[in-house]
This record gives C-alpha cells, structure tokens and sequence, in this order.
C-alpha cells in the first residue's frame, strides 16, 4: 500500500474531471470510480438526439486521463453506498475502497414528481443512453408513419416537451429544425408540415434564470421555428400515447421528453447526513460536507454556495468545473498541511441555444445578447469546454457542415447491438 494519502473521486462529470487535472501530479494516490468509462458533455447531448452530433463528438474516454500518471487508476463500477464513520465506499464487483480524502461528484437522476406513467413513458435527456434512446425513437416513430400514415391523427406527429429551462429551449428549437429541413425531405411522402413540437412549461416564463427581456426572445424565436409554446401549463400524467395536461386536457402524442427536473444521486440516502432541497448534500464554504473533513461534494448533487458572498450557485457543468479545479487545489494544500480556502466563483455569464442562429447570453456585467452574435459566443465558449482535441475538432468540423448545408448527421437506426458497438465513446 502507498504512504501517500488516497483520493477517491466518485463521478466523472465535469466536477470529477475538474478534481482529477488539478490533482494528477500531486503527492496522492487517486482511484476514479464511474460505472460509465466516458465523461459526457451534457450540455450538448440535445445535439446528439436530434442528430446535429454523434455520441463520439461529447464523449471523452476517462482513461485517457491515466496516460503518463501512475498516481491514477479507474474502475468502470457503480458506487452503491458510502460510509462516512469508517471512511469507505461500496463499490460493486470491488468491495469497501477506503479513502482519506473523498470527491462526491455522482450528479443526479431525472426528477419525474411522481408523476404518474412519467417514469415507464417519457423520454429523459440527462445522459448519452438518454440521448441515443431519444433519437432512436424519433426515426422509428417516422418509419413507423411511413408504413401507416394514419398513426398520424394518433398523434405520433406530436412531439411534446416539459420543462422550459435550457435542455427543453434547446432540444425543442433543433428539433423543430430538423422537422422542418432533414426529416421532410426523407419523407416527401409525408405531410412532415403536420408534425409538432409542443412546449409546456408550468411557470409563466421559459428560462428562469434569464432577464425578462431574454425570456421574451427565447418564446419568440422558438414560435418563429414552429414551436408551440405554453407557459402556465404542467404535464400532470404520461400515458404511451397521450398525456394529460395540468388544465385537463387531453392531448395525443407518442413522445414526451422530459425536461422538467432533476434530483440528487439516490447513493445520498447513505450518508446519513441532513439533505437539502432535491436531496442534495449541504456543503460549507469550502465545499466540505459539514462534520466530515476531508468529504466534498459537488456539481448536481451538492447544494452549493460561493464561499464569500454566500449567493446560491447555478447548476451549470462551468459551475461543476471550477468547483472541481477547487477541490483539487484544496486537497493538495490539505495534504501540505495547509489550510483550505472558500470556494470563489467566478461568474463567466450564462447561455442557451434556440436555433441555428439564435441564443441568448446573460454577461457577468449585466449585459446581455442575443441573436446571431450570442449564438457564435455560445458556439465558441462549449466548443473551449469540450474535452479532447479529437472531440473539439469533430464537433467544429460537424458544426461547419450543418452550418454551410443546413443538413446534420447520418439519419440511420441501428439495432440495440450495432448501437453497443458503434455509439460507445471508447469501445
């Protein structure tokens, strides 16, 4: 056994990988635990199920990350529980890993509000299987018309989303895009003008976060595309083919994708620690979980606050990132016998895609964009958070493509096994 002191990083989302860079050559031993063996780009994942991008383009192969450091090493396994009075994490296949310093970054899970039917019916878009199952679905519900065009009046044309903040924004715009362009020209034979994107937002605004004025844009230029928006209105149950609204009514559809919310990672039910809203770990300025020194937790499944003005932080991967990066730097001045300090974060702006051509940026400033010049700061800045030059350069090289020809992707379906071998990041 090493000497030095051994880190554990659960998770390998942007808050574990933060961790993991700023950690790799100082005087530890890490292990990486992730029952996936790929970090995924989640803010872009819409793209991959509406065909703009494919899951290699926002996939990144977590052992890269081992390459020339022998203080790392990775287990693809699922964390089942932690015991924060023995020091030890349950790991499935492996059994107690101890650690002295440990990185909760194990994300959340979708958050149906025990909707009924939500969880057997409706299409979350949280992970790559999310994404892949997604658009998967939406060829086969084409195909399926194709063969009997009457399945139309069942509403199979009927794409319904909830949740209005940026995953439904952003999936409903380039949905209705590819409507509109691909999928009506690779049916000619179909009224495709029939089909459409429905998007109900129980609030009385799209974009929460977002000055008015940028709610405003996002509706508009969302309507421009075709997409039908409701404010005011919840899903209140998910049937196979029909939801039921939250004013009564009822209305035919075959897909419903949710994007209404999120919860914390259920491994939080054993830390046996006071959760916060969402079930989410409260952590103190430093991002230590209260009255255990050494446990951090970050990104969707703490409850995070910046360390000097005690603001509540977004949950956005830049956010998990920089809390990352902390957390490394922490623990390397930890283990030097050094103090740790507040976390300070640096608040870059926030975005949201609505189209080709259309975003919208809240600056750190105040000030604010939109339209064309948003949409190319909001290409530039995800396009910098990719990881991997391979990834950076296929995503650029796709962009430019869909860009010069308005056309996006290989529209092809592939069987659950073709899918195993040709969608896995890193097979």
């Amino acid at each position: 056994m090493s000497s030095q002191p051994h880190v554990v990083i659960l998770g390998t989302g942007f808050g574990g990988i933060g961790a993991v860079r700023k950690l790799r050559d100082a005087d530890v031993q890490i292990t990486i635990i992730d029952k996936r063996d790929y970090h995924t780009f989640q803010p872009l994942l819409y793209q991959v199920a509406t065909d703009e991008l494919g899951p290699e383009d926002i996939g990144f192969p977590v052992r890269d990350l081992l390459h020339g450091h022998t203080n790392i090493e990775f287990h693809q396994a699922t964390a089942s529980g932690i015991d924060l009075a023995h020091k030890t994490v349950e790991v499935e296949g492996l059994g107690p890993v101890l650690y002295d310093y440990l990185v909760i970054a194990l994300g959340a899970v979708v958050n149906f509000f025990h909707t009924p039917g939500a969880d057997q019916s409706a299409f979350p878009l949280y992970t790559m299987d999310d994404a892949i199952r997604l658009k998967k679905h939406i060829l086969e519900t084409f195909e399926a018309v194709d063969k009997n065009p009457a399945l139309i009046d069942d509403g199979a044309l009927n794409f319904c989303v909830v949740g209005g903040g940026a995953t439904g924004v952003e999936f409903s715009g380039a949905l209705a895009e590819l409507l509109r362009a691909e999928l009506k020209e690779d049916y000619p034979n179909l009224p495709v003008e029939k089909a459409q994107v429905i998007l109900y937002e129980r609030s009385p605004h799209l974009l929460a976060p977002f000055e008015a004025k940028l709610q405003s844009y996002a509706q508009q230029a969302l309507e421009e595309r075709g997409v039908q928006v409701h404010t005011g209105v919840g899903v209140s149950k998910v049937d196979p083919a029909s939801i039921e609204l939250s004013s009564g009514e009822t209305v035919k559809t075959h897909t419903l994708v949710w994007a209404a919310g999120l919860q914390a990672n259920p491994i939080v039910n054993s830390l046996g620690v006071p959760l916060g809203h969402g079930g989410r770990i409260p952590v103190g300025p430093d991002l230590q979980v209260k009255d255990h020194p050494g446990v951090f937790a970050i990104g969707d499944i703490a409850a995070m606050t910046d360390g000097e003005t005690g603001k509540v932080l977004p949950g956005l991967g830049a956010t998990a990132l920089q809390a990352g990066r902390h957390i490394g730097e922490t623990i390397a001045s930890l283990v030097a016998g050094k103090a740790a300090e507040p976390f300070k974060y640096l608040d870059k702006g926030t975005m949201a895609q609505v189209g080709r051509g259309a975003a919208v940026v809240e600056l750190p400033t105040g000030g604010t964009l939109t339209g064309r010049v948003a949409w190319l700061a909001w290409l530039g800045v995800h396009l910098a958070l990719l990881n991997g030059s391979e990834e950076k350069t296929s995503t650029f090289v796709e962009w430019g493509w869909n860009l010069l020809t308005h056309k996006r992707g290989k529209r092809i379906i592939l069987s659950d096994e073709e899918a195993a071998g040709h969608d896995n990041p890193d097979p």
